[in-house]
């Protein structure tokens, strides 16, 4: 089989999300699939950490850049010489016009639900853009069995043409001791001393929630603990800062901007705990990043998050701050039995999201294309 991949959102610096996502899976389809045949279509020449061009995988870069999926990207699948049998987006978007099966990724579907929470032009995209991807598609790949429940009933689409496909987790890297210690000091943070939170900072994460509650829970224990509030700026993020201020809690609460791959494992290595506060999700992958470091998670009762960590974890409801300050004054009540005992079962649940089981899961929906 010969199948179109549009690379773009893996071709990006500073990967989180969709990013993540996608890069992840090129990786391992390319480690997986040395049988079909791979073109990936870029706006950009591919970084160098995207798999090397071989026999059975190549790049196409061109432009224009912009609309370039509405129509750089459909005049060159209609003009090129290679005949696909698949065009493949690992997100919401597939292109305009395909001469061939198209085959998007729908995360979620937030978007519907918060939609104060978008600008209008991202708005206006990602509903008018998903609607037709979903519709046109001849195959729907999903990250959880909460999406595809709201795919399904959202869109009338029926569940044989919807294939969840769970994100992964890559193995953490091994860092030592001393560079822990450097990564912990460039933080001011101290091994255990800390509650984690980490993720994009944008309104679906519940982040101004999490910080007013985080202060009741000062407040009412006398505690002097900090939170460490990690992740790049996404939008509609200042009231963030300003929950900061109101609650008077600046000394408490530190804010790393992004973080690399060394920096990110070392805070859930070394954090008491991660707080996992949204009120919606797709998935959740830092709440299995964390269970592959037996790192505690109290997290939302929210349905997507509840599906991958099962009962591995503390939950709370997500719009009662009083709910949140009982678990983390609960959490501290834990022996170090029980808590052991609930990390390790939490460990063997997150071996199972790997980035391999994931292409395996795309790649055979690929070939269920086959003539």
């Amino acid at each position: 089989m010969l199948i179109g991949i549009d690379g773009n959102e893996a071709n990006i610096n500073n990967r989180v999300g969709v990013g993540q996502y996608a890069f992840n899976l090129l990786k391992n389809i390319y480690l997986l699939d040395k049988k079909n045949q791979y073109i990936i279509y870029l706006k950009n020449p591919p970084l160098s950490d995207l798999p090397k061009e071989r026999e059975n995988w190549h790049y196409k870069v061109f432009g224009p850049q912009k609309l370039w999926t509405k129509i750089a990207l459909p005049i060159h699948l209609f003009t090129q010489k290679e005949t696909l049998d698949l065009f493949y987006s690992p997100s919401h978007y597939s292109p305009e016009f395909s001469p061939c099966p198209t085959i998007p990724t729908i995360h979620d579907l937030g978007y519907l639900q918060f939609q104060s929470q978008f600008t209008k032009k991202d708005l206006y995209q990602l509903i008018n853009w998903t609607k037709k991807s979903i519709k046109k598609a001849k195959h729907i790949i999903t990250v959880s069995n909460f999406s595809k429940t709201e795919i399904e009933k959202t869109y009338k689409i029926n569940p044989k043409k919807i294939t969840i496909a769970y994100n992964g987790v890559d193995n953490p890297p091994e860092i030592s001791l001393n560079n822990q210690t450097k990564i912990l000091k460039k933080f001011n943070l101290n091994s255990k001393k800390y509650y984690l939170y980490l993720g994009t900072l944008k309104p679906n994460k519940n982040i101004p929630f999490l910080i007013s509650a985080f202060a009741r829970y000062l407040s009412e224990t006398k505690q002097n603990s900090k939170l460490v509030i990690a992740g790049k700026k996404g939008w509609l993020f200042n009231e963030i800062f300003e929950t900061v201020k109101k609650e008077g809690v600046e000394q408490n609460i530190i804010f790393t901007d992004f973080i690399d791959e060394f920096e990110k494992w070392t805070l859930y290595n070394n954090a008491q705990a991660l707080i996992m506060p949204s009120f919606y999700e797709g998935f959740g992958i830092p709440v299995i990043e964390a269970m592959k470091l037996n790192t505690p998670v109290i997290s939302s009762n929210i349905a997507p998050l509840k599906e991958v960590i099962e009962n591995n974890g503390l939950y709370f409801n997500p719009k009662k701050q009083n709910e949140l300050v009982e678990q983390l004054i609960n959490f501290e009540k834990l022996d170090n039995g029980r808590i052991k005992e609930m990390v390790n079962k939490a460990k063997d649940r997150a071996d199972l999201f790997t980035w391999s089981n994931t292409a395996k899961s795309v790649i055979a929906v690929f070939e269920s294309f086959k003539k």
